[in-house]
């Protein structure tokens, strides 16, 4: 059996097992709303959604994408989130699990997801109720997207996130552009952050029709904290976007320790990765710190301290965005 690693970076180490349930829902579907019978429905306008409008651009149609939304109760009040629903049959949530309580000035984030099945603009939202009795009415997100026709040009990954890196350093991602039916001729492409560096390609450049293109993008970061950036190539008037990238990662700083985890493929079918959960104490409350999708079978947890103990769950999520129930726990002790 492949045992789970705990390791940290001063020669302390300890073996923990974690194996996947098989996939059983343990909370509402993306974008359900969670019955609560009786709750006050009303809202407050201390949540704040960061970004405030969240933008998924182009999506091929039959592929997703995914992006981090951050709800701040900006308040000095306890605020919980009661329910959510979305707006939008091609949009859903994923790692929200309700109710949730926020503390004033507390944050939590989580996925949404863009699925379109048909070409066009697409447009919903995410509304939430809140147990606030101030204010009448759901807090809204709203959303956007669109899907080009099958001769425009298609990337793969529909957008890359770089995960955790230790500032200082560099990870890279290979990524590939198609254009299914028509040629077409990209004239640049713009990195909206200089810490998302695209290499690989020479401009202008033409993809002929059914052709395919190889790119890749470093990820250096310069702070601790999310970065977020688009990689936008552009048509030869330089004015016009052909497709955009979105760019996503984590800076961390390393205090000398670092939990190495690692686990059992899921039995369950159509798996297309994992989401991870840490603890402070045993039993949960978990908080998901993976930050988008973890495709493979192991995880790096840079964000510990000296001294501390943490407690370690992992899902699986298939292609529907079903998560499955938590694994066993998983407990490391930094030294």
């Amino acid at each position: 059996m492949h045992l789970p690693r705990v390791v940290s970076r001063s020669l302390f180490s300890a073996v923990v097992i974690a194996i996947l349930f098989a996939l059983t829902p343990r909370a509402q579907a993306a974008g359900e709303v969670l019955d609560k019978p009786g709750s006050p429905k009303s809202r407050t306008e201390r949540l704040v959604f960061t970004p405030a409008i969240l933008r998924f651009g182009k999506v091929a149609v039959g592929r997703q994408k995914s992006q981090f939304v951050t709800i701040t109760n900006s308040g000095n009040r306890e605020t919980t989130l009661l329910e959510v629903t979305a707006e939008g049959r091609y949009f859903s949530s994923s790692g929200l699990i309700l109710p949730l309580t926020l503390a004033g000035g507390e944050s939590f984030t989580f996925t949404a997801v863009f699925a379109p099945q048909s070409s066009g603009d697409k447009s919903g939202s995410f509304s939430f109720v809140s147990d606030a009795p101030d204010v009448p009415n759901p807090s809204m997100l709203e959303l956007t997207g669109s899907a080009p026709d099958a001769d425009q040009l298609t990337a793969d990954p529909a957008a890359l996130n770089f995960g955790l890196v230790q500032v200082g350093t560099s990870a890279g991602q290979m990524a590939t552009l198609s254009a299914p039916n028509n040629s077409v001729t990209i004239g640049s492409a713009i990195s909206s952050s200089p810490e998302f560096v695209l290499s690989g390609m020479s401009f202008p450049f033409t993809i002929p029709a059914g052709g395919k293109a190889g790119f890749s993008v470093t990820f250096t970061p310069q702070a601790s904290g999310g970065a977020s950036a688009t990689l936008s190539f552009m048509d030869v008037s330089g004015i016009n976007p052909l497709i955009v990238e979105p760019l996503t990662g984590m800076g961390v700083i390393s205090q000398g320790h670092s939990v190495n985890l690692s686990w059992n493929a899921s039995t369950s079918q159509n798996v297309i990765g994992y989401n991870i959960y840490r603890a402070d104490t045993s039993g949960g409350p978990y908080s998901k710190i993976n930050y988008a999708l973890d495709e493979t079978l192991e995880y790096i947890d840079f964000s510990v301290s000296p001294g501390e103990t943490y407690y370690y769950v992992t899902t699986a999520v298939d292609s529907d965005n079903q998560e499955s129930g938590y694994s066993n726990q998983a407990q490391a002790t930094l030294p």
